[in-house]
């Protein structure tokens, strides 16, 4: 009897599952499916009935839009904001989080208007404040932040910036010299935050799917390697990263699995050198180890690296050369350092307490020069081209750690 009973409940639960499902897919109700940060996600949503208009005019279409949005993305936004607060993402990652539920919802290449529009809505809705803009027949989305971008555009909306996000898309071909970008729609935020393009933390990528790299160079006439593990995908998640200040870049830090991989054999190895040699040995790493190419002959355009990415890439100029020096020495001995921009060049001199060589006086403090950067020449600790020696330089970065 009570193998029956056990039967008859199963057998009733099946049913009652099967209807909830086939009331899901009555209302609309269903999952989309993607990948982010190396691992699948499910998120509950609703199909959205058909394409958006290519151009909106007026209030009431926003509204009606806004009412759309809200009612079919109901459940999606609390579980991306659960995402976001889980992975402790920093702003621009959220946006990526964004970016792929968004394509997932409206793919882009079915229906460009309708993806930007849900973009824009889920940054509205997550607290930020986007605004839609128009030049010609291209839809242009901006964010309100106060972070410092320099290959990409700005528009002042009420004396506050806005930072173009989807310049890229457009291959950044578009005359916003010659036609201002007009705003489309009404504020949907009237206090958002700022987005920021500081990333303080990196997210958790699955061990698994890190490779093993392989970083060899010359010190001393000697061959040393080190065994660093790269998560080949970073570069998908810093794609379109914009050129911020070098605070920013130089500052990005290492993943965990890579941290752990590469700072405490380095700290070993040094162990017992003294920090001027310590640091001539991470120079010599940084210059020998990773291939220099310019971002004009790969990307028509300037884009500078996080350290990660340099780490993982078989590539890299002297800016992404600097920054990796910048974060290897942060990290063994979180020396007080300065970045020095030439034209055309960009250096690192760290504050130690012999200097060698070449120095620049910032501060009351005595910095020593330190290239990164591949030269025909071989360079040591205070040495640099004599050409470059002559030439005007600014101090664009200061690092002070806060110990000091």
């Amino acid at each position: 009897m009570k193998t029956m009973r056990r039967v008859i409940a199963i057998c009733f639960l099946a049913i009652f599952w099967s209807i909830l499902a086939k009331a899901d897919g009555y209302f609309g109700i269903h999952y989309i499916h993607f990948s982010f940060l190396g691992k699948e996600y499910s998120i509950k949503s609703k199909e959205l009935p058909g394409g958006f208009p290519t151009s909106q005019n007026n209030a009431n279409n926003f509204s009606n839009m806004i009412k759309l949005l809200d009612d079919y993305c109901a459940e999606t936004i609390p579980e991306m904001l659960s995402i976001k607060n889980r992975l402790n993402l920093s702003d621009w990652h959220y946006y990526q989080l964004i970016r792929k539920v968004s394509q997932q919802i409206v793919p882009k290449e079915k229906d460009y208007w309708g993806y930007t529009y849900c973009k824009w809505f889920f940054l509205a809705r997550s607290g930020f404040n986007p605004v839609l803009c128009t030049i010609d027949d291209k839809l242009l989305l901006y964010i309100k932040s106060n972070s410092t971008i320099y290959n990409i555009p700005i528009k002042m909306i009420d004396e506050k910036q806005y930072v173009c996000m989807n310049y890229h898309d457009y291959n950044y071909d578009i005359p916003i010299e010659k036609t201002t970008p007009q705003p489309i729609q009404p504020s949907l935020v009237d206090n958002g935050e700022d987005f920021n393009y500081m990333i303080s933390t990196m997210p958790d990528f699955p061990e698994e799917k890190y490779v093993n790299k392989t970083i060899e160079f010359t010190y001393k006439g000697a061959t040393a390697k080190h065994e660093v593990k790269v998560f080949p995908e970073i570069k998908d998640y810093f794609i379109n990263y914009p050129v911020t200040d070098y605070r920013f870049q130089f500052n990005i830090p290492l993943s965990k699995v890579t941290y752990s991989s590469l700072i405490p054999s380095l700290k070993s190895k040094l162990k017992g050198k003294s920090k001027e040699e310590g640091v001539e040995y991470i120079m010599f790493l940084v210059r020998n180890a990773f291939a220099y190419e310019a971002d004009s002959s790969i990307y028509g355009r300037e884009k500078r690296f996080s350290p990660e990415e340099t780490l993982a890439s078989d590539w890299s100029d002297c800016e992404d050369h600097a920054g990796l020096f910048f974060s290897l020495v942060r990290e063994v001995y979180d020396l007080p350092m300065i970045a020095l921009s030439y034209p055309g060049h960009i250096n690192i001199a760290v504050r130690l307490e012999n200097p060698k060589g070449k120095t620049i006086l910032h501060n009351g403090s005595i910095y020593t020069i330190c290239e990164p950067t591949p030269q025909k020449k071989v360079l040591h600790l205070g040495e640099m081209e004599k050409k470059l020696s002559k030439k005007q330089f600014e101090v664009v970065y200061e690092y002070i750690p806060t110990r000091s």
